[in-house]
């Protein structure tokens, strides 16, 4: 059961699987809730994009880019 302290944050693949690119993104997400090197007290969950749209002509992108 997710609550008002859970954080879901859902990732491209080519950054889940990149040190770097995940760190800029935990830095980033942090400081969106508050304090850029502190997590306490928040559940954060990193998803892997799974959700893709084609267009008709056949071009996939990722979800979150369509909003």
């Amino acid at each position: 059961m997710l609550d008002d302290k859970t954080i879901r944050v859902t990732v491209p693949a080519t950054a889940m699987y990149d040190l770097d690119q995940m760190q800029k993104i935990q830095r980033e997400v942090l400081g969106r809730l508050g304090c850029p090197a502190c997590c306490s007290g928040f559940d954060i969950r990193f998803d892997l994009a799974r959700r893709f749209m084609v267009d008709e002509d056949l071009v996939v992108r990722p979800m979150d880019e369509l909003a």
